[in-house]
């Protein structure tokens, strides 16, 4: 899987994510709740990592006093919207892999929404964050835990690999004070699995699979998926969100950000 042909998958949901992405609106508004909790509101110079349609944007926007706005996503088509969103502000757009991409000066705030999944090696992007931002400068954002997603793993065998609590405590700990780490569980209702397919299509998770099914892989996932996860309400799909508020510690000055 290539960023190339994640950026194109999701690229494609940007019209639709907005009306499907509903547990990821939900972590967007609990992120913001755990930032208002660290009596926080004024950040001269912020990153958004992973910006996508902007929906966190507009939150963080709406709660919060920024000077200037730095707005990363893999997708260039990201960014009308983010200059619709953020008119009149300060806004530098900067399309590209957040792992490698040149970002400039320090930060106040580095969040993400949602993101980070798709970052490929992640206890170096950790001590990149850190790198960034200022002393006593706050990381504020969410990926996934083991079991997200599950039953689609179960029955396709696709999916990322999400690290656990345990190694993320691992990663931060050299480089931030951690405030808040924390899994929680969020579980979806759809009446049938094809309904399944639409909400992971039109969100782009799908671009963890780069192949048409045939009819009979279609009918396949949709007797397994009536058989093992059926709920009163339909069929049911698990989404484990680990959120993270953490603050960087005296960071070592020869440290260069590639």
């Amino acid at each position: 899987m290539t960023q190339q042909h994640i950026a194109h998958r999701f690229s494609r949901a940007l019209s639709t994510y907005d009306r499907h992405a509903i547990v990821q609106q939900q972590i967007c508004h609990h992120l913001i709740h755990l930032l208002d909790k660290q009596g926080r509101k004024e950040f001269p110079r912020l990153l958004e990592i992973g910006c996508g349609s902007g929906y966190f944007t507009r939150l963080l926007h709406q709660y919060n006093r920024v000077d200037e706005w730095v707005i990363n996503d893999l997708c260039a088509d990201c960014e009308p919207g983010i200059r619709t969103l953020l008119q009149g502000k300060e806004v530098k757009f900067l399309a590209g892999d957040a792992s490698r991409i040149y970002f400039p000066g320090k930060f106040d705030l580095i969040a993400s929404a949602s993101a980070m999944q798709w970052i490929e090696d992640l206890p170096a992007f950790i001590e990149r964050i850190a790198s960034l931002l200022q002393p006593e400068g706050l990381f504020l954002g969410n990926v996934f835990a083991p079991g997200n997603l599950q039953e689609i793993r179960e029955l396709t065998g696709q999916g990322l690999s999400y690290p656990t609590l345990a190694e993320w405590q691992a990663w931060l700990s050299p480089y931030f004070h951690i405030h808040h780490l924390q899994e929680e569980e969020n579980r979806l209702t759809f009446q049938h699995p094809t309904e399944v397919l639409k909400h992971l299509k039109y969100t782009g998770v799908t671009a963890t699979n780069s192949a048409p099914w045939t009819r009979k892989q279609l009918e396949r996932f949709t007797n397994q998926y009536l058989e093992r996860f059926s709920c009163p309400e339909g069929v049911a799909l698990t989404y484990r969100p680990l959120y993270i508020v953490a603050e960087q510690k005296s960071y070592p000055p020869f440290y260069s950000p590639k």
